[in-house]
C-alpha cells in the first residue's frame, strides 16, 4: 500500500517497471526488479561493504523473519491504518477517519510490543549491526513519528524508542531525504 502522491507510480513508464505501480523499481543487467527485497539482494551482492545482511546464519534468519513481519503484518497495521489516516489522507485532502484510527490502534500497539520484545536484548533487529530489517522499518517509523500517537507509542515502548534514536543517529539516515509524503 505504498503511495506516490504525485501520481508518478501510475504512469505508463513506471507501470512497465512495476506492474503494481509501487516503489521501488529498477533495471539492472537487462532485468527489471520491482520488490524491495529483490533489489536489496542485488545491491548487497554487488556492493557487499558495508554489509546490510548479517553473516551469521541465525542473524540472517532473524533479518528475513523481521523483513517478512514488517511486510506482511506491521506495514498493513501501522501504515495501512494509522499512517494512512493521520498522514496520507490529509496530504490528499481527505479527512482522517478517527474511528479507523481507534479501531486500528490495538494492532499498532501489538506490533510495537513485538518490536519492544525483540529489541529488549539488542540494539538492532538482527545481529550486532543495522541490517535490511532495520532499514525496512526505519521509513515506517519516520511516518509514525508524524502522527499524534507517536509520543505515546514511543514512550510506552522504550526499546523501540532507543532503536529509533539509534537509527536516526546513522549518517545514512540523516542524509536520506524525507518529505513526509
Amino acid at each position: 500500500m505504498s503511495v506516490s502522491l504525485s501520481g508518478e507510480g501510475q504512469t505508463a513508464a513506471h507501470l512497465e517497471r512495476h506492474p503494481f505501480g509501487k516503489i521501488p523499481a529498477m533495471a539492472a543487467d537487462g532485468v527489471t526488479l520491482f520488490e524491495t527485497a529483490a533489489i536489496a539482494e542485488l545491491i548487497e551482492a554487488n556492493h557487499p561493504t558495508p554489509a546490510c545482511m548479517p553473516s551469521a546464519a541465525i542473524d540472517r534468519a532473524l533479518m528475513r523473519q523481521w523483513m517478512n513481519v514488517i511486510d506482511n503484518y506491521l506495514y498493513p497495521d501501522v501504515v495501512g491504518t494509522l499512517v494512512w489516516q493521520r498522514v496520507v489522507n490529509p496530504k490528499l485532502g481527505e479527512p482522517c477517519d478517527e474511528q479507523a484510527v481507534l479501531d486500528g490502534l490495538p494492532a499498532v500497539r501489538k506490533q510495537f510490543g513485538l518490536l519492544e520484545d525483540a529489541l529488549a536484548e539488542r540494539t538492532w533487529l538482527a545481529g550486532d549491526h543495522a541490517s535490511l530489517a532495520d532499514f525496512y522499518l526505519a521509513p515506517i517509523m519516520a511516518y509514525v513519528a508524524l502522527t499524534p500517537e507517536a509520543e505515546a507509542l514511543f514512550s510506552a515502548h522504550p526499546n523501540v524508542s532507543r532503536w529509533w534514536g539509534a537509527m536516526q543517529e546513522r549518517d545514512s539516515f540523516r542524509k536520506t531525504p524525507f518529505d513526509g509524503a
